[in-house]
Order: structure tokens, then C-alpha cells, then sequence
């Protein structure tokens, strides 16, 4: 018998587990593939390492929020870390036009002011803005006094396209201003200002890439798990949940094994959750409410191996749009804008040894496919993703021409592959989409109806890796206690 139960081995999975084994409860994370870490896994193509979804972090620097986080969970100091380029940590190319994007908030708002001198007062307020916005979220903005604990915010219910619009006309600040918003996929008329706020605010504090990538971090927190005590099944795919008196009682397995606990949390998808547990078990309206949920579009990656000694790295991302509209999730023409970036080379400093380039797709360009399996999808699918990786390559190239020449050989991945690989429901980059018109409908609270089950992950609240860390800290502080917790947290 388990006093705690966690169902998926992703990121808050592995938080969770690694906390509330640290605090003496025995735990087990039961992961349905072999690999654990979701969305935070790594692979190797000739030799290159690449990451499923961790290209690159923020807010890393000493005492930092998202520092703060990873000293609770048992990373900090456990991982190397490589600041991206303090004067262009971003560099957008829109419209044929490119700004050199820096890191930290002084240096950002001058930058800003250089390229656009008659924005100075949109400027001010667009800093002034995001940075009130956080502020306004008490396990983001950290300070000891606030006892709300709450993962809600008063700006949930605006939107980051109309914050923005309203500050300046310009056309082309407005579009430097949500540049990066491929990194939590927004939609104008639909994002929420707090999820524009949270993210971008981060990386303008800092931005970083971790050389041991997704799995070097997950390897960290399981080791950690173990080392307290707790177990991880892999292989171990949850097909069938007990519920009996307004409790769990036991999670089944694929293979029949049952397993025990006292309390259980699910890091799953809710729409996944909902398909293995009995329909009684949540009120229809509930139910309901959680399957007719939005979710984020998903990903066409292309990871390219470099020739040896070739290109040279660049310590920055390059988010490349072919227009002013970079709010491009509805995708009418394909590409639209794509994100570039070398990973880091264990081997070298001065040079790259891979190359990504991402672009939105929908699930309906895949869906076709969706009853295959990995390795097992055809060549009809072969030639779709060569025909699309081409694309890219050819996008790429117009921004770095010397690319083309260089390629050792190259390797694709499709919303299905990240549905197959990371458990993301359809393949989808981000999870539940947020709506600022309905913020409540798509915000799922830690605790459910069912006294010892829990949920945690990045469709509660907010993705990205602190979104999914200030998620696994709610679900922990069900068992630990909040105030407990937030002492822990804020002691650095």
C-alpha cells in the first residue's frame, strides 16, 4: 500500500513524487512509457542531442522565481546552465525587419525605445503592465507576506492582444511586443493577458539553456525519488480506475497489475483521466465541462544535424515571421512563422552540431494517421513530414543560407508523434487553452470531488516548466500544508 499514487511520470509527476517522498510519505509514479520526463524528454539522432520540449527556460538567475522553484524540487545545482546572449537573447525577424531582443527588464524597455523612439510612453506601460500582472500572482511574485495562495489573478480576464493594442498603434511594436508568443501559442482576441504577462516577463528577467536537457532533468528528480524511498514503473499504463464510496480505491494496469494507495494524483491530460475512470465518478456538468475543453494547437519540429564544424552556434532563438501578424495560430498559410535555434554541443562551444526549426500544425493535418503507431504510420505520413520538413529547411535558409549545404541529415516530428511519445492529448503544445472570455472555464483546481484524488500538470493553470512547477506546488500543498510549503519555497 502506497500513501501516494501518481499516475504519469512528466513533469509535475516527477515534482510531485520527488516532494512528497523528500517529506517521508512512500510514493509511486506509475509512467505508461518507457521513457519518463513528457513533454521534458531528450533523444539522440547521430550523435546530436535534442530536446522533445525543453529548448530553452527562464528566470534562472540567483533567487529568480523560477530559481526558487527548481531549489524545492532538487534541481538547482544539479544542472548545468548556460545563459543565452544578455544583448540578444531573442532575435525577431518580422516583416523583413529584425530586432535584436535583450534579456533584463532595464535593458529590454531601453532596447524597445532605441527602435522605436516615439513608443516611449507605450513602452513604459507595457513594462509597467506585465510586471504589475505578476506581481499580482502571489506564487510568482514570492513575497513572505502574502498568505493567498491562490494560482488566480484579477488580469485573467483581459486579453494580451487588447492590453497590447491599446498601448500604441504602431503596428510594428505591437508585433515585437508578442513576438515570442510561440512559446505558449497565442491567439489574439483569445489569450490571456496573464499567460502573455507570466511568460514573457520571465524570459525578459533571463533566459537560459540547460545542457543536460528535458531528460537530464528528469534523471535528477528520479534518482532523488529512489533515494527517498519511492518507486517508478515504467511501462506501467493506468487502463482502469476503482472508485467506490466518493474515493479511489486502486488503479489498474494494462498488463492486470493493480496497485494500492491511499491517496492517488493524475498528471494526465483531464480528457485522458476522464476516458479510464467510471462516469458516475464526477457530476455530468463537470464532466463535461472538462471534454468539450480547447486545446492548444500542436508542433512540426525538423531536428537537423549539422556537418562537423560548419555553422556556429548562436546563443539566441530566432522567431522568424513573414508579416506583421504574428498571432498566427489559425494558420491559413503554412509556414507562417517558425522558431530557429541551435542546441547546445557537448562537443564544442563555437559550433552547432543541430539545428531546430518548429512551426505550428493542427492535429486535423495528422488526424488521418491517428490510429497508427509510432514506426508504423506509412509512407503516405513519411512523405508528408519530408515534404513539410522541406518547407522549413527552405524558410530557414532564407534567414541563414549557408544551411542547406550543411545538413548531415534531418528528422521530423508531428503532433502525433508528441501524442505518442508524450502523452499530450492530440498532440497538443500547451495543453488546455485559456481564454480570457471564460477564464474560469478552463482553470482546473488541484483538488476534485473524490476525497484522495488530486490533479496536477500544466492543464491546471498555466504551462511551461514554471507554470507545471507553481502547479505541482498547489497539489503538493494539499498534502503538506500551504504555509508549510511556501516557507520552504521562499527560504533561499
Amino acid at each position: 500500500m502506497f500513501d501516494v499514487v501518481i499516475i504519469g511520470g512528466g513533469l509535475s509527476g516527477l515534482q510531485c513524487a520527488y516532494l512528497l517522498s523528500k517529506e517521508g510519505l512512500k510514493v509511486c509514479v506509475l509512467e505508461k512509457n518507457d521513457r519518463i520526463g513528457g513533454m521534458m524528454q531528450s533523444f539522440v539522432r547521430d550523435g546530436v542531442v535534442f530536446n522533445t520540449g525543453l529548448n530553452y527556460t527562464e528566470s534562472l538567475g540567483d533567487g529568480e522565481v523560477l530559481d526558487r522553484y527548481f531549489n524545492l524540487f532538487g534541481l538547482k545545482g544539479q544542472l548545468t546552465l548556460k545563459q543565452l546572449d544578455l544583448n540578444q537573447s531573442e532575435l525577431l525577424t518580422i516583416n523583413n525587419k529584425e530586432y535584436q531582443i535583450p534579456q533584463g527588464h532595464e535593458r529590454y524597455s531601453e532596447t524597445l525605445k532605441s527602435y522605436f523612439p516615439k513608443e516611449v510612453n507605450g513602452i513604459d506601460e507595457y513594462m509597467k503592465g506585465i510586471e504589475k500582472v505578476c506581481e499580482s500572482f502571489p506564487l510568482y511574485s514570492l513575497k513572505s507576506e502574502i498568505r493567498n495562495f491562490s494560482a488566480e489573478s484579477p488580469y485573467t480576464e483581459q486579453s494580451a492582444s487588447g492590453f497590447i493594442n491599446g498601448l500604441t498603434s504602431n503596428a510594428e511594436l505591437r508585433a515585437v511586443l508578442a513576438g515570442i508568443n510561440i512559446l505558449y501559442a497565442g491567439k489574439a482576441g483569445s489569450t490571456a493577458l496573464y499567460t502573455h504577462a507570466l511568460i514573457n516577463y520571465s524570459f525578459i528577467k533571463s533566459s537560459w539553456r540547460i545542457k543536460e536537457g528535458g531528460s537530464g532533468m528528469a534523471n535528477v528528480m528520479a534518482n532523488a525519488i529512489k533515494a527517498n524511498g519511492g518507486i517508478i514503473k515504467r511501462n506501467s499504463e493506468v487502463s482502469e480506475i476503482d472508485v467506490k464510496d466518493g474515493a479511489v480505491q486502486n488503479v489498474k494496469l494494462k498488463n492486470g497489475e493493480i496497485i494500492h494507495g491511499r491517496k492517488f494524483i493524475s498528471s494526465m491530460h483531464p480528457k485522458t483521466f476522464m476516458s479510464i475512470i467510471d462516469d458516475g465518478a464526477f457530476k455530468k456538468v463537470y464532466r463535461n465541462r472538462i471534454l468539450s475543453q480547447e486545446d492548444s494547437i500542436g508542433m512540426f519540429s525538423v531536428y537537423v544535424v549539422l556537418k562537423k564544424n560548419k555553422i556556429k552556434y548562436q546563443n539566441y532563438n530566432h522567431h522568424y515571421f513573414k508579416s506583421n501578424e504574428v498571432w498566427t495560430t489559425e494558420l491559413d498559410k503554412w509556414p507562417q512563422n517558425v522558431l530557429m535555434y541551435t542546441p547546445l554541443n557537448h562537443q564544442s562551444n563555437e559550433y552547432a552540431n543541430g539545428f531546430c526549426i518548429i512551426a505550428y500544425m493542427k492535429y486535423s493535418d495528422v488526424e488521418k494517421w491517428a490510429n497508427s503507431t509510432i514506426e508504423n504510420r506509412g509512407e503516405e505520413y513519411e512523405a508528408f513530414k519530408n515534404e513539410k520538413a522541406l518547407k522549413l529547411i527552405d524558410l530557414a535558409s532564407e534567414k541563414i543560407p549557408e544551411l542547406k549545404s550543411n545538413i548531415k541529415s534531418f528528422y521530423t516530428s508531428t503532433p502525433l508523434s508528441y501524442r505518442d511519445y508524450t502523452a499530450s492529448y492530440n498532440g497538443s503544445a500547451y495543453g488546455v487553452v485559456k481564454d480570457y472570455k471564460n477564464p474560469l472555464y478552463s482553470i482546473i483546481t488541484p483538488q476534485t470531488r473524490l476525497k484522495n484524488l488530486y490533479f496536477t500538470g500544466q492543464n491546471l493553470n498555466m504551462h511551461g516548466i514554471l507554470g507545471v512547477s507553481i502547479s505541482s506546488f498547489l497539489t503538493c500543498a494539499q498534502f503538506l500544508g500551504d504555509n508549510y510549503l511556501y516557507q520552504k519555497l521562499i527560504k533561499h
